[in-house]
């Protein structure tokens, strides 16, 4: 069984810190007591192989190939082969360097403690012991100093009794950045040091207060410059600008991708244009893209080729060098921005193909019932005549005069629509009581109620509008009786306070599932309610009005057909009345 996962889970963020401690006296036992002695450098090995259990920059349970795990070997043995005091400060300076940058990835102050101690001993042994005796500085009193060397060992005391630190791979990345800098820091601290006793002629703690009042200073300054108060945007601000902008113009290239975006309103060709940014580039001698439709190049082929793919975007950079991690990285971001552009392309073009398909069914739906109506209407006509006897001749005939010229009228209304789309939202307008009148005409001989109430002023109606409605409702109410013979039919009609239309009936309700959906989506049921009240209900809120189903009950189905804006229907009449013939001087 393999325990280096559980010791990886278990024994490591429990024993972090006592781990850290260990290696630590080890540490100061090879490089300050075993110095030049034998069991110095096995103290060494030892030493390493404790820091191979604590370092957090590879998991115990990964396996090291053979070329990574021969270089931490020869690192160990470097240490124990070669005991200089070069070795032991340029390890103490790593040393402190990881566990600074460790300290600075973390957000409890608690576990950084720990590693801020081991840190503050390293360095101080590092100034107090280490550098001395690199430069063989002389020492004024070697018995103090060795006691001040040896009670450095109390900082790792105390870390064995604090928290160990819980780091995260996903940190490793910036831990060893802030590793890299606090490297270079101490490196030139400690070589500062010696160089400002030389210049200055002064003793060995003059030099060390001298280098690190100096880059205490310069930290300070540099800190200020990266984010400064004030207009000054900062060089942080001009490093990420730097950064985000290396080698690659991201801001012109987004700027146009976006103005592309504006401007083609093709999928295709709004790839084309955006692959002159590509090949723009500086270090980019071409670029070729490939999509389910299309494909081409720009500019000439490379020596390398990096392949990136998005959304149904396949890009492939040409280049005469190979690309590096950073510009690796922009350009998976860009074909990432690029794909989703694309696709929002295509789907925009898919809503406009979809928005054309829906008008013309919509168009088609609406003639279709037109004229579904209109063959009613003949179908009545034909009914009449054929059961009327000699003595209703004149009834017949004056219903025929009246009906047949209406008929031809709506038939040519819609024929219009046919041949000029553009004018199907183009209405006309009737006299209310003359729309009443051939209403109550078209359905005498089907048992319909009709009532009306103060129809004597000259009102005008939209006569699609009504009609429409009036034929779909009375229609659908009709088909009910066809189910039930009792069913009673009753029609309202009243112009005061505003035009308003009534159909009822006392049949049975109409599903939830119907109801709910009956004038906003085309509802597909055995018995009507479908295409033509969605259509019909879109065509009243066009024009001012607004057709809902008042009443679902049983016994008590009612739609209603009232003005919602007055104002709207002002301008249809204004605009609509100018254009109507006037009635004969029958029909008043």
């Amino acid at each position: 069984m393999n325990q280096a996962p559980i010791l990886t889970r278990t024994f490591m963020p429990r024993h972090g810190s006592r781990l850290l401690a260990l290696m630590l006296f080890l540490a100061h036992a090879a490089f300050i007591w075993g110095k030049g002695e034998a069991w110095g450098q096995a103290v060494t090995l030892a030493h390493y192989g404790v820091f191979l259990l604590w370092q957090p920059y590879f998991s115990g349970a990964q396996k090291l190939p053979w070329p990574r795990a021969l270089g931490v070997l020869a690192v160990g043995l470097w240490l124990a082969a070669w005991p200089s005091d070069w070795a032991s400060a340029f390890w103490c300076v790593v040393l402190s360097a990881l566990l600074g940058g460790i300290a600075l990835g973390l957000h409890d102050w608690r576990q950084r403690l720990g590693l801020w101690l081991g840190t503050i001993y390293l360095l101080s042994l590092l100034l107090l012991w280490i550098v001395p005796q690199l430069f063989h500085l002389p020492a004024q009193d070697p018995a103090e100093l060795n006691v001040w060397r040896d009670s450095l060992l109390v900082l790792p005391a105390v870390l064995a009794f604090l928290p160990g630190p819980q780091v995260r791979q996903s940190s490793v990345a910036a831990d060893l950045l802030y590793a890299i800098m606090l490297f270079l820091l101490v490196g030139v601290l400690i070589l500062g040091s010696y160089v400002a006793m030389r210049v200055s002629d002064s003793s060995y703690p003059m030099g060390v207060l001298i280098s690190s009042g100096a880059l205490a200073l310069a930290m300070v300054l540099f800190s200020w410059l990266w984010s400064p108060r004030g207009e000054f945007a900062g060089l942080g601000s001009v490093f990420s600008r730097y950064l985000l902008s290396l080698g690659l113009p991201l801001e012109e290239w987004l700027k146009n991708l976006a103005e592309a975006a504006e401007k083609e309103s093709d999928a295709e060709a709004f790839i084309q244009s955006c692959m002159q940014g590509f090949a723009n580039l500086p270090w980019a001698t071409g670029v070729s893209w490939k999509t389910q439709i299309s494909q081409g190049m720009q500019g000439q082929s490379g020596r390398y080729r990096a392949d990136f793919g998005h959304m149904g975007v396949q890009l492939s950079i040409y280049s005469n060098a190979p690309l590096n991690p950073a510009f690796d990285l922009h350009l998976r971001l860009l074909t990432d921005v690029l794909g989703y552009f694309y696709a929002a392309k295509i789907r925009e073009n898919a809503l406009h193909a979809n928005a054309y398909t829906q008008a013309i069914f919509e168009t088609g739906s609406r003639l279709t019932h037109d004229v579904k109506n209109m063959l009613q209407s003949l179908r009545t006509l034909c009914s009449a005549a054929e059961h009327s006897g000699p003595d209703q001749a004149i009834d017949l005939q004056t219903l025929v005069q009246r009906q047949l010229p209406q008929i031809a009228k709506r038939l040519e209304i819609t024929l219009d629509k046919l041949k000029s789309p553009q004018k199907a939202q183009e209405t006309s307008v009737i006299l209310a009581r003359e729309w009443w009148r051939n209403l109550r005409m078209r359905y005498a001989t089907e048992g319909v109620v009709f009532e009306s109430q103060e129809l004597r002023s000259e009102i005008w109606l939209p006569q699609e509008l009504f009609d429409s409605v009036a034929d779909n409702l009375l229609q659908n109410a009709l088909r009910k009786r066809r189910q039930n013979m009792e069913l009673n039919i009753r029609v309202l009609f009243t112009l005061q306070p505003v035009p308003h239309l009534l159909i009822c009936d006392d049949g049975e309700a109409a599903p939830p599932q119907v109801a709910q959906r009956l004038f906003h989506a085309p509802v597909s049921t055995y018995d009507g309610l479908g295409i033509g009240l969605y259509q019909a209900g879109k065509q009243s809120s066009d024009q001012g009005y607004r057709l809902e189903l008042r009443d679902n009950l049983p016994g008590r189905v009612c739609f209603s057909l009232i003005m919602t804006d007055p104002d709207l229907c002002r301008e249809h009449e204004k605009r609509l009345a100018l254009e109507a013939q006037p009635l004969p001087a029958s029909a008043y």
